[in-house]
């Protein structure tokens, strides 16, 4: 094999007792060290490297920052259709008939030649296609007999695209913010779009798009969501056609494949999620990060607990090319870095047509509950104000940050509640389907007819979900279709896109959602946005709390107006006083990130400290305890008052695991690389008293 073998390349190895697994060459060395059981490599089964220097060295990196192994990565990097034990898994197999005759004419085999002779007449024979209503049996006896031969034929799994439009031309506030931005990428600093909602984001990425195609190079276009790849993929298709190519993980294997080994000849822009960063480019020259401040860039589960806009940041660094973050709620720690000059800030504060921000009217909900003025959980402004945009034909959109039909069911005499087994919480109650389940790990009982406790057979809901909220509009607004989108009603593959699709052409009046509509989607004909109760995103214990309520109240209030008509925001919460209320309502940035910053720079929290979560699980409390003192202890000779701890998340037993945490809280200027060197020795030495405990390292938590 020598010369055949080289970094990046797929080779075949012998691991256990006739067991062969494909793994990745990750360099070549003449030194044999001690204490190390070498296998040899059985057969090298790539002409090319399908993993570049550039890529490993990126693997590295993510492996070295966030506290895992370098299999962890390469089993996140790489599509599993690149992993089978074979070198036909991206493509078909196609079957070729010979001159010879079957031994014997049973009427099976009979029947398949004669499948074969009809599907022949249409062109190649694919044995997928001719086994559709075969016998497999009797086609295996014709391949061994020699009738007919298999052939392996690479085959593509992706759409043609066609563009039939051409990018729009920017506006005055568009243009300017464009040439910002490439004079930041001229200073090589990563560059912040902070642009407000509808203010033409994507027609900048567009323009800046289409130049670096015209130069010959490659783009990344990151988004945080599959479901936000379903409108941009319509859009930016019509521009750029079979340039563009999608990448996520509601494609097949064999289609994530195909677009991994082609990406460097076939594509020239990725919209893609997360493990978009890991694909192969031969060219790249622009990085997009869109919806920048987005939590879903961040994998919790399961190893790497990588961020992708991180891991973005540092491809851009190694291959010195530009960045660009877009948000109309940057993250705090963005746009803490362009106030410390390492990121070039851009503000587009014109929405495009100069269309108005909506109107925020933030109502108390405890207030009008006094009163006697909310019917269930409308308040009566809200019924008034729905009603009067559906007059005049235009539509509306309700957020209720959970699904479900309620958060849980109480039994009405002893206050019974049914609780998950495996996970320290409560089971959502879903009415329409019947059941009970835990949103942690999917266990699922159908709703008891008795309390197991005292034996009555009447319950009470308690709170509300997408569901009940759908329940109540049809008996409102009996004339109005109202529709849902949240994960329980997207699971299917097109699912997404058929409620998208009846909300834009007007089928949908009412759409009722959680956190997927608050995320980039674009309508023409919504006046109206109703947040139907504010406080449980703001009451959850965790310093980013205030931040995600701002993010999503004023992503959400975007969808209103929008082209060329104003919008209103009606804002349902016992807690018209919050402080982030007057930035929402205002629309003002500035305002909540001065306050956030005056907080968390007094209680040291991002972007003022650096911060590593450890988490020690157990299926025994008593173990799970002990192992986290004894960590504790060992850590906190390092550390002192910089770990906090222990303590238990606010779900502390999730799939049948108690979990305990500890934080540690860093200054920027200490160096992270030593401080995890020490966190992973006193790790591993905790695994050698408590061997059954499980300990995850969670660098920079989101």
């Amino acid at each position: 094999m020598q010369g055949q073998v080289s970094a990046g390349k797929r080779v075949l190895v012998p691991l256990g007792k006739n067991r062969k697994y494909i793994g990745i060459v990750h360099s070549l060395t003449s030194e044999v060290k001690e204490g190390i059981n070498y296998r040899d490599i059985l057969q090298v089964l790539d002409d090319e490297p399908i993993v570049s220097q550039y890529q490993l060295e990126l693997w590295q990196w993510v492996a070295e920052y966030y506290c895992c192994s370098l299999s962890d990565v390469m089993k996140n990097a790489l599509p599993s259709a690149l992993s089978k034990n074979t070198l036909t898994e991206l493509k078909d197999a196609y079957v070729i008939k010979t001159d010879i005759l079957p031994k014997r004419n049973t009427s099976q085999a009979l029947s398949i030649l004669a499948r074969y002779d009809e599907l022949a007449l249409m062109g190649d024979v694919l044995k997928s296609t001719l086994l559709e209503n075969e016998s497999l049996s009797a086609f295996n006896t014709l391949v061994k007999n020699g009738v007919f031969t298999l052939e392996y034929k690479k085959k593509s799994r992706l759409k043609t695209i066609f563009s039939t439009k051409s990018a729009s031309e920017l506006t005055p506030a568009q243009s300017q913010a464009l040439e910002e931005i490439k004079a930041g990428f001229l200073e090589n600093k990563p560059v912040l779009l902070n642009g407000v909602t509808s203010s033409g984001k994507t027609e900048i990425y567009i323009k800046l798009i289409q130049e670096v195609i015209e130069k010959g190079g490659q783009v990344l276009y990151l988004v945080p969501e599959i479901a936000l790849t379903t409108q941009l993929t319509d859009r930016l298709s019509q521009v750029f056609g079979d340039d563009l190519i999608s990448y996520h993980s509601k494609l097949s294997d064999s289609e994530r494949g195909e677009i991994y080994n082609e990406i460097g000849s076939r594509f020239k822009v990725v919209l893609g999620v997360r493990s978009a960063v890991f694909l192969p480019f031969t060219n790249l020259k622009l990085i997009i990060v869109d919806e920048e401040h987005e939590p879903s860039y961040k994998q919790t589960e399961p190893a790497p607990r990588y961020n992708a806009k991180n891991v973005a940041l540092m491809l851009a660094h190694k291959l010195k090319i530009g960045i660009l973050m877009g948000s109309a709620t940057p993250s705090v720690e963005s746009y803490h870095l362009t106030k410390t000059g390492k990121y070039k800030l851009v503000n587009l504060n014109v929405r495009y047509g100069n269309v108005e921000l909506p109107e925020i009217i933030v109502l108390d909900r405890q207030d009008a509950f006094i009163k006697n003025r909310m019917k269930s959980m409308f308040s009566w402004l809200l019924l008034e104000k729905m009603k009067e945009c559906l007059s005049k034909g235009e539509q509306v959109i309700l957020f209720q940050n959970r699904r479900g039909f309620s958060s849980f069911i109480e039994c009405k005499q002893c206050a019974w509640v049914p609780k998950c087994p495996h996970c320290d919480v409560s089971l959502t109650y879903h009415k329409y389907q019947n059941y009970l389940s835990c949103h942690y790990c999917g266990y699922k009982i159908p709703v008891p007819n008795i309390c197991p406790k005292c034996g009555t057979e009447d319950f009470k809901d308690k709170g509300f979900g997408t569901e009940k909220v759908i329940e109540e509009l049809e008996e409102r607004f009996p004339d109005y279709k109202a529709g849902r989108l949240d994960t329980d009603v997207t699971q299917s593959k097109h699912a997404y896109n058929k409620i998208l699709n009846a909300f834009s052409s007007g089928e949908i009046k009412i759409l009722v959602g959680t956190q997927m509509i608050a995320k980039g989607l674009d309508f023409d004909n919504v006046g109206l946005v109703g947040v139907l109760n504010a406080d449980n995103m703001l009451n959850y214990p965790d310093f980013r709390s205030d931040e995600r309520a701002f993010q999503i109240l004023v992503q959400v209030s975007g969808r209103a107006g929008r082209r060329n008509k104003r919008g209103m925001v009606l804002i349902q919460t016992a807690q018209t006083e919050h402080s982030i209320m007057p930035a929402i309502i205002q629309n003002n940035y500035s305002l909540f990130y001065d306050k956030q910053t005056m907080l968390r720079q007094m209680f040291s929290y991002p972007p003022f400290v650096r911060i590593i979560n450890i988490y020690v699980k157990s299926s025994d409390y008593n173990i799970c305890y002990r192992a986290v003192g004894s960590l504790y202890k060992d850590l906190f000779a390092n550390f002192g008052d910089q770990l906090l701890g222990p303590d238990k998340p606010p779900v502390s037993k999730v799939q049948k695991l108690h979990i305990q945490k500890l934080m540690l809280k860093l200054p920027v200027e200490q160096s992270m690389s030593e401080s995890k060197r020490r966190i992973i020795k006193s790790i591993e030495k905790l695994k050698t008293n408590f061997p059954s405990v499980f300990v995850i390292i969670d660098v920079d938590p989101i």
